[in-house]
């Protein structure tokens, strides 16, 4: 899982066919929330937290999921004021 700051509302994540498989998770699984889904999204707010200061407590999010191959995807986030 790649992370990139792309302003301070937008982060940037990509995930690989290798991420989502230690994940035991299908790429079709993101669409619908569950509950493995939930923790990858959570897991990746904590690192963006972490690494950029991108913190979205209490703040509405849009998630844009861009395919980038039949296995990868990249992660739009952007904070909603």
């Amino acid at each position: 899982m790649k992370i990139e700051k792309i302003n301070d509302n937008q982060i940037r994540c990509t995930l690989t066919r290798q991420d989502l498989a230690d994940r035991e998770i299908k790429l079709s699984e993101l669409a619908y929330g569950t509950e493995k889904a939930k923790l990858l999204f959570r897991d990746m707010m904590q690192q963006a937290a972490y690494e950029f200061g991108f913190e979205a407590n209490d703040i509405p999010l849009m998630i844009e999921a861009i395919p980038i191959s039949s296995d990868s995807v990249i992660l739009i986030v952007t904070k909603v004021e």
